[in-house]
């Protein structure tokens, strides 16, 4: 199965802001196993556990609060941005078709104003995993609120 991803909406059938229950029961209904696990966030300034479901097609989606608030996409993902970029894509075929992504020293990672990053591998140069996320991730300070 192939996935369309949509930054700030979901991928596929999974919508941010679900929650565990919705995201569960569309693995169930599309056959797919999944693990859970809990980071208690301790070391945070605001202390909300966080609830993660690793999807066996490689996917994990993030909650906190009940509400799906980031989906990350790696190897063995199929799927891809609006824009074509998906894993396996060149890094420098992405910077091309996307020309806002720059690279964020703190995560290591390629940032997109469309609302997703970009991990990249620094043997292959090709983009190993996606993330996308609700608007709020963007500023640090108001989705510590947990108010979205």
């Amino acid at each position: 199965m192939s996935y369309f991803i949509n930054p700030f909406i979901g991928v596929g059938q999974f919508t941010l802001l679900s929650s565990e229950r919705e995201v569960k029961d569309i693995l169930n209904q599309i056959d797919i196993s999944f693990s859970e696990e809990l980071w208690d966030n301790s070391e945070c300034t605001v202390k909300v556990p966080w609830k993660i479901i690793r999807a066996d097609n490689s996917m994990s989606f993030f909650f906190a609060k009940d509400k799906l608030f980031k989906i990350y996409m790696e190897e063995g993902f199929n799927g891809s941005l609006q824009n074509g970029i998906a894993i396996g894509t060149s890094m420098d075929e992405a910077k091309r078709i996307d020309s806002s992504l720059k690279f964020d020293e703190w995560n290591e990672d390629w940032s997109s104003e469309h609302g997703y990053w970009l991990e990249d591998s620094l043997d292959t140069n090709q983009v190993i995993s996606i993330t996308i996320f609700i608007q709020e991730l963007l500023d640090d300070d108001l989705f510590e609120k947990y108010e979205w």
